[in-house]
């Protein structure tokens, strides 16, 4: 390896566009190699129908710290029939009555004593609601009665209008309504009169339409109204309660949502939980409950509220009493005047839910010493979402999103709709939040995955700006239930009854890592983009629908923000604290506001470049990241920046190693790269500057990420390049040492104009011969002459067995030369892997590459190496269901989805595959004349 030991300075030009303080990088690379608890990922804690037991409460938590999991979201909810038809889980007390205060308060105090954080989900499921909400509060909608009106004359009219009839639900059943000794329901108000002319539709304005709420007597249901003549339709709209429920609550704890654009309720609802728990924590500032969290709102039927049409003439200058009968009848209103109703309309819900429940939840949680945590930007693309979702983030202490695992969302343009990341990147970034929190891993595939799986989807989310995990989600079971346990039938199962949770730890080490530089750091693009008026407004995933270029990146602004903080400066567009972008893009198909549009012309006045259909001729730079190929998307990255450092991660989105040249638009600073498996990091011997671009060859491990860091220090003396035949570099790494290549051979190195000739020795001895083996759950011995996957076995003991196996194999000492170094390569081996030389701990191997340097570890003669090996639960359950055997107890009779017999799930391959090996490495370099 190279190994160079002077120093030589060279200027530095660094500057931080925004303004904002961030970290200097030497504070970063403290932090990233030993990251702090605000990093760590935290958890869904699943209660499932409520029931809870203290001591495993306790357990869960400590098993958690230890695994380097910060804190939890409780989330009480009940089990679906389906994902529990053996009726294993008992139905524990209502959600927030004494019983349920008690436990949630007991895992606050618990949580406290290891310093972690608690966040509560508001309600037993989702949306928010509960018993305790009275009709007043409870979610509405508007109900039509109509009657036909033939009046030969114009003159007094009197006439009964009859109270609308409660339908039933979308669903055809009856609504869950209170109803008064009058049959009529608890709460119901009189909305609006309107008197149509028979036969008029559909209406191009609404002069012909006569409002008679004044006339109207709601009591006795009577209308006296001086009338034109002619025949008139006559439309009385109630608003009543929808009787919607919540969606999936424990048994004892079914109860009406609430009205989520009514700020009256979101009062009642936030107070009742901070009046149930207070008297019992005391100062929430004081305890380790920290948020409170709102679920996505998943409401399906039409919703109306008290304030509805005073907030819809405050925002658009008319009432809304005369377009009405549009809501129940799609031809009332042609095209154009229908379009228009229908976003202003859209608008109104979208601020009443921003203010009323958004922004009054926020201020009851900060009064209280607490912050709120929502998706309250969806995921609009599969459920009914009536707001602009960027402000709707904005309006929270934590915007938050979601992504999953093997589950995607297409819709007709191939556009992964639940891939809600950049969305909640952008939100958090504008409105200056920092955290991008992402409720991650969310899927059907149960017990079926391991760390490096789940690990290429936590990075795709990394660089589309997620800065903090939310797994989805470790549910809590009570000490009687056995393994893999209860679960809750959506989700990662994610929690101290795996497998390979005894082992989990550098898993989450390296979510904290990456986490915590994109937390301390500030994210770059070339290009901001305004995304319109639209309602709602939804941001698909990073390149889809919008794109600048292969090597740019955008910001997404909205009208609120744009109109309250965008300046132009030096020719730059700017967001004070957030960013500085070269270009403005307004896309393409969405609605411009008018007050915006204005702003944006009198900025260009001051030199804002706005991009037209070609956004790339706009911008007078090279790409920001940019490789041979770059269109194939081969590799993804996203670029943030300290005070004194720009920070590139970078991944490999290919299941196969990838060496490139990849180019950074960098000048005058150092490249280093950060290993965030390892938490280390070394200086980038092999860079050229061109022009303003730095040039350096990298290779990834399959689905490897790094961060390649350009920084403030002095150069450590470094070639310059590659010459290499082929449309790519060769494989190497870099470490403290220097450089590795990854076969043997001579490589042309050039430095300062001259070549070197890099010789690369590189000795394979494989471990070869007979491996004791003992399945350490069943106390099975046996010898493998040759290393295969378990479920390859004839043995079912061992092609069904899920659990940890211990190999033990001798081996002696390869020669290695002075200089040389020794490294062990385990080939191949699923999930995870914990690895001793001569009884002296490697690590945790868990993804490519599965490599170790053991060069001090070895002794001269006979070595012994020992290897861990943690698969998944999935085997275990199929042979159970094929052998009728109970090794396992779960809730889930069938999987992925409830829809897959346990005895039809393809086995997981499992075990150590190999080819394990020793590699000995030794370098020479020589100078060509």
């Amino acid at each position: 390896m190279l190994f160079i030991t002077y120093w030589v300075a060279i200027p530095y030009a660094c500057n931080n566009p925004t303004g904002r303080s961030t970290t200097p990088a030497q504070t970063l690379k403290e932090g990233f190699a030993q990251p702090p608890q605000t990093a760590w990922p935290k958890v869904y804690w699943w209660w499932l129908n409520g029931y809870t037991d203290s001591v495993r409460i306790k357990a869960e938590l400590r098993a958690m710290k230890e695994a380097g999991i910060s804190g939890v979201d409780i989330f009480e909810i009940g089990i679906r029939p389906a994902s529990d038809p053996n009726k294993i889980i008992p139905a524990g007390p209502a959600f927030m009555s004494d019983s349920s205060v008690a436990a949630i308060c007991f895992a606050v105090e618990e949580a406290g004593k290891l310093d972690m954080e608690v966040g509560l989900g508001l309600a037993s499921s989702w949306n928010a609601g509960g018993s305790w909400v009275k009709p007043e509060h409870a979610a509405k909608t508007l109900y039509q009665s109509k009657i036909l009106v033939r009046h030969g004359q114009a003159g007094s009219l009197t006439v009964k209008v009859p109270f609308p009839s409660i339908q039933v639900d979308k669903r055809g059943n009856p609504r869950a309504i209170t109803y008064g000794a009058d049959g009529r329901p608890a709460y119901w108000e009189d909305v609006a009169v309107v008197a149509v002319p028979a036969g008029s539709q559909p209406l191009q304005d609404t002069s012909q339409v006569i409002d008679v709420t004044a006339h109207f007597d709601g009591v006795n249901d009577l209308l006296s109204w001086e009338a034109p003549e002619g025949d008139w339709e006559i439309h009385r709209f109630v608003s009543s309660n929808s009787g919607e429920q919540l969606i999936s609550p424990s048994p004892h704890s079914a109860g009406p949502i609430i009205d989520h654009f009514d700020s009256l309720a979101t009062e009642m609802h936030l107070n009742y939980f901070v009046d149930k728990l207070k008297p019992v924590l005391g100062d929430f500032s004081k305890t380790a409950l920290k948020y409170f969290y709102l679920a996505s709102y998943e409401a399906k039927d039409f919703a109306w509220t008290h304030s509805l049409p005073d907030k819809f003439q405050a925002l658009h200058g008319y009432s809304i009493h005369k377009l009405l009968p549009a809501i129940f009848n799609p031809d009332f209103l042609d095209n154009s005047l229908k379009e228009k109703f229908s976003f202003d309309l859209s608008k109104t819900y979208s601020e009443l839910m921003i203010h009323n429940h958004y922004g009054k939840a926020k201020e009851i949680c900060n009064n209280h010493g607490l912050k709120l945590v929502s998706e309250s930007g969806g995921p609009g693309h599969m459920h009914h979402i009536p707001v602009e979702t960027l402000k709707a983030l904005g309006a929270l202490d934590i915007p938050r999103g979601e992504f999953w695992y093997k589950r995607p969302y297409y819709d007709e343009d191939g556009v992964d709709m639940v891939w809600l990341v950049k969305e909640i990147a952008a939100a958090s970034h504008i409105y200056k939040r920092g955290i991008v929190e992402e409720e991650a891993f969310t899927s059907y595939w149960d017990w079926q995955e391991g760390p490096a799986d789940l690990k290429a989807y936590a990075d795709r989310a990394f660089c589309e700006g997620m800065n903090r995990l939310v797994i989805h989600g470790f549910t809590h079971n009570p000490s009687e239930f056995g393994n893999p346990g209860i679960v809750y039938w959506a989700g990662t199962h994610y929690n101290d009854k795996r497998v390979w949770w005894p082992k989990i730890r550098p898993f989450n080490d390296y979510l904290a890592r990456i986490s915590y530089v994109l937390q301390n750091t500030q994210f770059v693009a070339d290009v901001l983009y305004y995304y319109g008026d639209d309602i709602p407004n939804l941001v698909p995933p990073k390149n889809t629908r919008f794109k600048v270029g292969d090597g740019y990146d955008y910001e997404i602004v909205n009208t609120e923000v744009l109109l309250n903080e965008l300046t132009v400066e030096d020719g730059e567009w700017v967001l004070p604290g957030v960013g500085r972008y070269k270009a403005l893009s307004l896309g393409q198909g969405h609605r411009i506001n008018t007050q915006a549009m204005e702003k944006i012309d009198s900025l260009k006045k001051k030199g804002g470049v706005v991009a037209e259909t070609d956004i790339l001729q706009s911008l007078d730079v090279p790409p920001d990241f940019h490789y041979e190929g770059i269109e194939q998307g081969t590799l993804d990255y996203i670029h943030y920046q300290s005070e004194d450092a720009d920070f590139y991660l970078v991944r490999n989105t290919q299941d196969q190693t990838i060496s490139r040249e990849c180019l950074f638009r960098q000048s005058g600073r150092m490249p280093e790269i950060w290993y965030p498996v390892t938490g280390s990091s070394c200086a980038i011997p092999i860079w050229e500057q061109q022009d303003n671009q730095v040039k350096i060859p990298l290779t990834f491990a399959p689905h490897e990420t790094f961060f390649v860091v350009f920084g403030k220090g002095k150069d450590v003396t470094h070639f310059d390049r590659i010459n290499y035949q082929g449309p790519y570099p060769p494989d190497l790494t870099y470490t403290e040492q220097g450089i590795m290549f990854l076969q043997p051979g001579s490589y042309q190195l050039i430095r300062d104009n001259q070549q070197i000739t890099w010789k690369q020795q590189l000795d394979e001895h494989p471990l070869t011969g007979v491996w004791d083996v003992t399945f350490v759950d069943t106390n099975i011995n046996v010898q493998f002459p040759d290393l295969i996957s378990w479920h390859e076995s004839n043995d079912p003991n061992i092609r069904y067995y899920s659990g940890i196996a211990t190999y033990t194999h001798e081996f002696d000492q390869p020669p290695v030369e002075e200089g040389g170094t020794a490294w062990l390569d385990l080939g191949a081996f699923a999930e995870v892997a914990d690895v001793w030389v001569n009884d002296r701990h490697l690590g945790i191997s868990w993804c490519p590459p599965y490599r170790f340097e053991i060069t001090s570890m070895l002794k001269p003669g006979a070595n012994t190496l020992r290897v861990e090996i943690a698969n998944n639960w999935s085997n275990r359950l199929t042979g159970d269901a094929v052998l009728g055997e109970r090794f396992t107890q779960t809730n889930l009779a069938k999987a992925n989805k409830n829809l897959i017999p346990w005895a039809e799930v393809p086995l997981k391959p499992s075990g150590l595959f190999g080819p394990v090996k020793l590699q000995v490495i030794r370098n020479k370099e020589h100078l060509l004349q």
